[in-house]
C-alpha cells in the first residue's frame, strides 16, 4: 500500500469515526431510557450502555448510513440487553419479544419528537431580534441571573424578567404554529 492510498484510509477512518460521534450523541438519551427501562438496576443499564457503545463502534462499518441510526443501535442494544439477562441465568426475563420492540418503538418514536421540536425551536430561534438571541444566551448559556444580566446590559432587573418572559411567549407561539401548519401539511 503506498502513502496516498494510506492517506486515504486514514481519512475515511476519521470521516467514519466523527459520522459515529455525531450519531451516538443524538441517540444516547433515547438508548439509555431504553436500557433503564429493560434492566432491574441504574447500575446495571450505565454497564449495559458502554456495552451497547463499544459493540456499535465495533460494528458501525456494517450500519447502512441511508438508513435512521436509532433503530440499529436499538437493535444491537436488544442483543446486549438479551446477552445480559442470558448471563445472569435468570429464569425469568423482564423484557423480550414483543415487549422489548414496543419499548425500542417509543424509543424511537420520542427520539423523532425531540429531533422535531428541536428543528422548530431552531428555526423559531432564527426570527428572533439579535438583541433577543443576545439576552437569551445570556440567560441560557452564559447561566447569569436577571440581576447579572441587567447589570451588563445597563437596565432594571425588571425589564430583563420582563423581556425573557416575553421572548419565551414569543417562541412558544411561534413552536405552536410551526408544529400546527406541518401537522396541517401532513393531512
Amino acid at each position: 500500500m503506498d502513502a496516498t492510498q494510506t492517506r486515504t484510509l486514514q481519512t475515511e477512518s476519521a470521516r467514519s469515526r466523527a459520522e459515529l460521534a455525531r450519531n451516538w450523541v443524538k441517540v444516547q438519551p433515547s438508548l439509555m431510557a431504553f436500557v433503564v427501562a429493560s434492566t432491574p438496576q441504574f447500575s446495571d443499564a450505565e454497564d449495559l450502555l458502554q456495552d451497547v457503545a463499544a459493540e456499535i463502534a465495533i460494528r458501525y462499518d456494517e450500519y447502512d448510513n441511508s438508513r435512521p441510526f436509532l433503530p440499529w443501535a436499538l437493535w444491537i442494544a436488544k442483543i446486549k440487553i438479551a446477552d445480559f439477562y442470558r448471563g445472569k441465568r435468570r429464569d425469568r426475563v423482564l423484557f423480550m419479544g414483543e415487549a422489548m420492540d414496543a419499548l425500542a418503538d417509543a424509543c424511537s418514536r420520542v427520539q423523532q419528537l425531540m429531533t422535531e421540536e428541536r428543528d422548530l425551536l431552531e428555526y423559531c430561534l432564527d426570527q428572533l431580534t439579535e438583541r433577543s438571541r443576545r439576552l437569551l444566551g445570556l440567560r441560557y448559556s452564559d447561566d447569569l441571573k436577571p440581576k447579572q444580566i441587567a447589570d451588563e446590559l445597563g437596565t432594571s432587573m425588571g425589564s430583563v424578567r420582563v423581556t425573557l418572559s416575553r421572548i419565551r411567549t414569543t417562541l412558544m407561539d411561534c413552536v405552536q404554529k410551526r408544529a400546527a401548519g406541518e401537522a396541517n401539511v401532513g393531512n
